[in-house]
């Protein structure tokens, strides 16, 4: 899901000092749960059109170049060398922020979101080979993957970068957990389009999606943080990281 979480680089443009309307107003360093009606209130406004003064694409559908999941090895339940490309991410506009931590006056420090997701659908083209618990499979063609009623966990450490005599934050260690009360799976042309084997292989699929999305679990992880640690960095390379801030009244 290439850029997709964006979604919560979003949510961390949390008050910017730009042409960003004053409602609602910008929060005060560590008020999570000011962050938190932020962030889902931009979800609503911003996910399908993206705002360029902070920084944000598109989220909804959400553009996924390509992504690749490699998982096990001989022997294993799932082995898989699993290509996405040219594929859109459905489903990130109804994210919603629940807790947030971290986002104070320290940086260097762990920040963490947590969301819940009613469905996230990443639907394009494809390429597979390798076996699925006791079935070899192959194929290319086009492609579904859905994860439904998603808990979702991303947690990042914070890295101080001065440019300009400024300190921006970097967002590094990035790390995104998921985990879906069901997910479905669909791929077109299996087994160079032989219908009878390929609707086998996808009633199979999603007979045992649990088993094989706890096996590949590690894998998408994997592959979704590899996507969001730059684009969280995106956003907040945009201004300096107090500038994401409500200015503290003096005393």
């Amino acid at each position: 899901m290439s850029r997709i979480v964006l979604t919560l680089v979003l949510c961390l443009a949390v008050a910017v000092l730009a042409d960003f309307p004053d409602d609602p107003k910008p929060c005060k360093y560590g008020d999570t749960e000011c962050f938190v009606k932020f962030c889902n209130r931009l979800m609503t406004e911003k996910a399908t059109e993206g705002d360029d003064s902070l920084n944000l694409i598109q989220l909804d559908p959400l553009v996924v170049d390509k992504m690749v999941l490699k998982q096990g090895a001989n022997g294993s339940p799932v082995n898989i060398d699993l290509t996405f490309t040219n594929n859109k991410l459905y489903g990130n506009k109804d994210l919603r922020f629940k807790k947030m931590r971290g986002f104070g006056k320290e940086i260097a420090t762990k920040h963490e979101m947590v969301m819940t997701s009613k469905v996230f659908s990443l639907v394009g083209e494809y390429a597979i080979k390798g076996q699925v618990l006791v079935l070899p499979i192959s194929g290319s063609g086009y492609s579904n993957m859905t994860l439904m009623g998603s808990d979702v966990k991303i947690s990042f450490t914070g890295k101080p970068v001065e440019k300009n005599g400024e300190i921006y934050m970097e967002a590094i260690d990035l790390k995104y957990t998921v985990k879906p009360k069901d997910q479905h799976y669909y791929f077109s042309n299996l087994f160079n389009g032989d219908k009878t084997l390929g609707d086998t292989m996808n009633t199979f699929l999603n007979e045992n999606s649990a088993a094989i999305f706890s096996e590949t679990k590690e894998s998408i992880e994997k592959a979704f943080s590899a996507i969001y640690e730059p684009l969280m960095t995106r956003v907040f390379s945009k201004y300096p990281y107090a500038k994401y801030f409500a200015a503290e009244e003096s005393r």
